[in-house]
């Protein structure tokens, strides 16, 4: 009996044993396979623009000041620490915190900025060594999230992007011998067993590191005795497979640090930016010891909930780490000393979910298709600036509550003409938050703005077209390409008669936009638009002079950059840069200019922009905004779209206001849009418009009633900037023959017109 009850138990121990083996095969396939092909979600994390600090781009002291604060610097005595400043009169002596780019890393360096009696950057040298610089850029502010599908929040790092001091810290809190173990520890299992049954309920932990993330990874937090066994089996294949540096590694990356609002704030990398706003490499000792005493309990010891027991805890953390010769005796005492955190939000993004995120999001999917990016996570470098989308919600919105029609929208864009970069955006009356956003998603007619564009490429043809050619602004009756009279009207409905190009821009002329319309040719006028890079259905109607295309306030940007610019454009973005978390660059945006209008001509754009802010339709703005600058306000049939768009040396602003509906809003561009712009200018420093004529172009006296070149001084001339091709203008007569001819000419133009379009209509 005996001999078969020992029998017995052998074979139950020998199945036992295999079926084990097999459980332990099929933990190590499973704890392999998540350890090696995904041991973790990462969001994508959205950066602003940098902030630029250099002398001669009108940087101010109150906008370093404003930025820094932002950035979460500190103001102190000396400076003396990364993430530290101090402001003495009109100097700055900066600590700047270094940063990965996507086009390079930048260091730690301490910097002393110089600003003039008007509070403007002069000067930056290094410190202590004195060495002037041209430039330095500040690390961009974390301005939203792509949030992984498991909605946890991290930033990825690399065991080398752990400071020592870091892992030395962890490891004698939380493991001491960690690198001396296989996984597991079975004398800690037996001491915290003992420790909880004496105290009748759970006061310490036995868990090693590496039981700690099998946990996070691939268990539940529950207190059961089968948890247990396979935290611990799991946590011996773990570390039979996996060599201890990519264990402490995954579990800087893994370890929970608590929450912001509805993210799960997980690894070192995130944390830092959390509770500090810096890099795991740039952390203090008092620093590095409120995070390694976090872990124990993320909500018992959450320094914005809990700031007390959030110290006690550190102070602890900092006595062990100098007893074991961590840390000396001067940094116990100041990190004993220091606050708690040294950020003043206890959001990671401080500010709501600005509307330029669509345009991001849209742009990404295009760089990065797909979901596979979570494995490495992603940091998406923007043109964002966070100011500049302030100010234009600002801007909007203001406007937005003056009118009564709640059923009107609102769009507005924000671009850096010279570099092609789109800097802030709103996409509606209120705050989109992802849905449908009016600045690039929607498509409407852009009526009057299209008579600049149209003008700019007329006056590229010196021989026929300069500002002062004479126009005819008289009734006419077309008959359309679907064989209907059209009987086209200016916006008074009245007719002035003969009229220069340049007074036609001004006061926005319909009767004369048609007239160079139909010398230019529709079909041409279609064709440099889309050169230009317009992404619309262009019809080469008579009617396109007056802007019957759709398209987005984003696009009417682009086009009208090329105005703004002499003629250069871009393709706009609002990406700079994209790379994996550790710092693998993926992408990074080359600018490749387009010329798209002969520069003297765009300068020509440019004088007549600024005449309309000055002596045209939006001169209610000049006369708010003294400082020059360049503008066109632009309204449709029926009044059912208003648009302004403005600029200076520096930004381009495109406003419009409409119904979803496409019902008229009874707004006029002067009346509806420009009004927003005249908000926005108001916040700004204007950078002024520089009107210096470029080679090719100089300032000519033209008869006024004929658009002659003539000479100066001459009686009834006008000065007015034209394209120098080389005709010498020597008198203020011209002979009697030349004016018959040019007479004559005219004469024949006028009846090629009548002819063309038929006798016109006084109704």
């Amino acid at each position: 009996m005996l001999k078969k009850l020992s029998h017995l138990i052998w074979k139950l121990a020998l199945i036992a044993v295999v079926c084990v083996g097999f459980y332990m095969i099929y933990l190590d396939s499973l704890v392999t396979k998540r350890f090696t092909e995904a041991r973790y979600q990462a969001p994508a994390l959205l950066y602003s623009r940098a902030f630029e600090l250099a002398p001669g781009l009108g940087v101010t002291l109150a906008q370093l000041e404003r930025e820094l604060q932002a950035l979460d610097y500190r103001a102190t005595r000396y400076a003396r620490n990364v993430g530290e400043y101090r402001r003495q009169g009109q100097e700055v002596l900066l600590y700047r915190r270094g940063f990965d780019f996507p086009d390079g890393y930048e260091p730690d360096i301490r910097v002393r900025l110089r600003f003039d009696a008007d509070n403007y950057l002069v000067e930056i040298e290094t410190w202590p060594g004195q060495e002037f610089i041209n430039g330095l850029r500040l690390e961009p502010q974390l301005v939203g999230r792509f949030a992984s599908d498991n909605q946890e929040e991290r930033l990825l790092v690399g065991l080398e992007q752990v400071p020592s001091l870091l892992q030395e810290t962890l490891l004698l809190i939380e493991d001491r011998d960690f690198y001396h173990h296989w996984g597991v520890k079975p004398t800690s299992i037996v001491r915290a067993a003992l420790a909880n049954l004496a105290a009748g309920r759970t006061v310490q932990g036995g868990s090693t590191i590496t039981q700690q993330l099998v946990k996070n990874m691939f268990l539940s937090h529950e207190k059961r005795m089968v948890r247990k066994i396979n935290e611990a089996l799991m946590a011996l294949i773990l570390d039979f497979r996996f060599s201890k540096d990519e264990i402490l590694e995954t579990y800087f990356n893994e370890v929970y640090f608590g929450q912001d609002r509805g993210h799960a704030i997980h690894g070192i990398g995130l944390a830092t930016q959390f509770y500090f706003g810096k890099q795991p490499e740039q952390l203090t000792p008092a620093e590095t010891a409120m995070l390694v005493g976090m872990i124990r309990g993320p909500g018992l010891y959450n320094p914005y909930r809990h700031q007390e027991r959030a110290a006690e805890r550190r102070d602890f953390v900092l006595h062990l780490m100098f007893e074991h010769d961590l840390i000396n005796r001067p940094q116990l005492i100041a990190g004993l000393e220091s606050p708690i955190v040294t950020r003043a939000s206890a959001r990671l993004i401080a500010r709501q979910r600005a509307d330029y995120i669509d345009l991001v999001q849209t742009e990404l999917r295009q760089l990065v298709p797909g979901r596979e990016w979570q494995q490495t996570g992603l940091k998406v470098f923007t043109y964002f600036d966070p100011w500049l989308q302030a100010e234009l919600e600002q801007a909007v919105y203001s406007r937005m509550e003056q009118l009564p029609d709640h059923e009107i929208q609102a769009a507005a864009v924000v671009t850096d003409y010279h570099t092609g970069t789109v800097r802030a955006l709103v996409g509606g009356r209120t705050p989109v938050f992802g849905g449908f956003n009016r600045a690039f998603q929607t498509r409407r007619q852009i009526g009057s703005l299209m008579k600049p564009l149209l003008y700019t490429l007329a006056l590229e043809d010196d021989a026929q077209f300069s500002l002062a050619t004479m126009l005819h602004d008289e009734p006419i009756s077309i008959t359309n390409e679907r064989g209907v009279t059209w009987q086209p009207r200016n916006f008074d409905g009245e007719f002035r008669g003969p009229i220069s190009l340049y007074q036609s821009w001004l006061d926005s002329r319909n009767i004369p936009a048609i007239e160079v319309g139909q010398k230019v040719t529709p079909a041409k006028l279609r064709q440099r638009l889309l050169e230009l890079g317009l992404r619309a259905d262009i019809r080469p109607y008579p009617a396109l002079a007056l802007g019957t295309l759709e398209t987005s306030p984003l696009a009417v940007n682009e086009l009208y950059g090329y105005l703004a610019n002499y003629g250069a454009g871009y393709r706009l973005t609002s990406i700079h840069g994209v790379s994996t978390h550790r710092g693998d660059v993926l992408y990074v945006q080359e600018r490749r200019v387009n010329q798209g209008f002969r520069p003297e001509a765009a300068y020509l754009a440019r004088y007549a922009s600024h005449g309309v802010i000055e002596f045209g339709t939006g001169r209610s703005l000049g006369q708010q905004i003294r400082q020059p600058i360049g503008g066109k306000t632009g309204s449709t049939n029926d009044l059912r779209d208003s648009w302004f768009v403005s600029f200076d040396n520096r930004y381009l602003l495109t406003v419009w206001l409409g119904r979803d509906d496409n019902q008229p809003i009874g707004l006029t561009g002067s009346r509806g849009a420009l009004p927003v712009a005249q908000n926005f200018w108001q916040q700004q420093e204007v950078f002024p418009l520089n009107l210096t004529p470029p080679p090719g172009v100089a300032m000519r006296h033209w008869d006024a009633e004929t658009g002659v070149a003539i000479a100066s001084g001459c009686p009834g001339s006008r000065a007015l900037p034209g394209i120098a091709n080389g005709v010498d203008v020597q008198g203020c007569v011209v002979d009697d023959e030349r004016v018959a001819e040019e007479r004559e000419e005219d004469a024949e133009q006028r009846g090629f017109w009548r002819r063309l379009f038929g006798r016109g209509s006084n109704d």
